[in-house]
């Protein structure tokens, strides 16, 4: 594969096939792009011995989305776009929402559409508000300031998600 096919890939996964070229709100449309992931994520689920085996996977999963993310933005950021944090690259949203996720495992239907809802909603707020910590981590160089900030607001969107998950009971 010659570099420019690279390059058309890297920057189709970058933008998450596409929806970070949403003309209106790129990142809001590119954090939709994790809903397929989590499906699969929450389907896959059923496979395992015991959650403890689930939760280690999806932890995994996590940590390597995050290096990918890392890899495809610093290449987006450098050789695609030539900009700092283009706003059309959304995989960090992806890992963002999915990490917001973490730890969440809906067993139902409405179960499945509560925690989309919910996690989109907090997800949404914490990376466009940035608080504190989260938006000085995005003065970190190349690949890593783009994915760190949306990561971080996973994190702590994970942790408002298991508090609203825990406190209302929800399966």
């Amino acid at each position: 594969m010659n570099n420019n096919k690279n390059l058309k890939l890297i920057r189709s996964l970058g933008t998450w096939f596409g929806l970070g070229d949403f003309p209106i709100m790129p990142g809001t449309i590119g954090t939709l792009g994790g809903i397929p992931l989590f499906l699969i994520l929450n389907f896959v689920k059923n496979f395992f011995p015991n959650m403890l085996f689930y939760y280690s996977f999806y932890f995994l999963f996590l940590i390597v989305f995050f290096m990918f993310a890392v890899y495809i933005s610093d290449i987006c950021e450098e050789e695609i776009f030539k900009e700092k944090d283009p706003q059309n690259v959304v995989i960090d949203e992806v890992l963002g929402y999915l990490t917001t996720l973490f730890f969440i495992t809906p067993n139902t239907f409405i179960g499945i559409i509560r925690a989309l809802v919910f996690a989109f909603i907090i997800f949404r707020i914490l990376d466009i508000t940035k608080p504190g910590p989260i938006y000085k981590s995005q003065d970190f160089p190349k690949g890593i300031g783009v994915v760190l900030d949306d990561f971080l607001a996973g994190v702590v969107g994970n942790f408002i998600m298991i508090c609203i998950w825990t406190l209302f009971k929800w399966t």
